[in-house]
């Protein structure tokens, strides 16, 4: 046996190839994937967040477009006090007539717990609220958070 190891040239055993990774490489790189999940998360939840606020900002928008347009038909009539609509699926009266010239009834995303409202004043002046809030046109920075 000794005879074959003799006959073999010292720079062929020295440089045998080894497969595969080592526990502790395995264990490094798993550790490395685990910090970048933990920091990853918070900021995607955050993303997710404001992209339902301007979801929701942008339903307001198109909400307002349908009653202005309404307004413009003649449909609506803004009254001597301010007018306010709920913007539902069961919609009656001056929302009826916002929610038939939609095609889909928007509903917030950032919240459950309101539903898209419009306010409509003396002068023919629309904007669109969720819960008290604001949304169009001048959108409040407390919404959604």
């Amino acid at each position: 046996m000794s005879n074959i190891l003799k006959r073999i040239p010292k720079n062929k055993t020295n440089k045998i190839k080894r497969k595969g990774f080592t526990l502790i490489e395995l264990i490094i790189v798993i550790s490395i994937i685990g910090i970048l999940a933990v920091i990853t998360v918070p900021k995607f939840s955050g993303v997710l967040k404001d992209a339902k606020v301007k979801a929701d900002i942008a339903s307001a928008k198109v909400i307002t477009d349908a009653t202005y347009a309404q307004i413009a038909k003649g449909l609506i009539i803004p009254g001597t006090a301010v007018t306010t609509l709920d913007i539902t699926q069961s919609a009656t009266g001056g929302s009826k007539t916002i929610t038939d010239y939609l095609q889909k009834v928007p509903t917030p995303k950032a919240t459950s717990t309101a539903n898209f409202t419009v306010v409509i004043n003396s002068e023919g002046d629309v904007s669109v609220n969720v819960g008290g809030d604001e949304l169009y046109p001048t959108p409040v920075s407390t919404y959604g958070k």
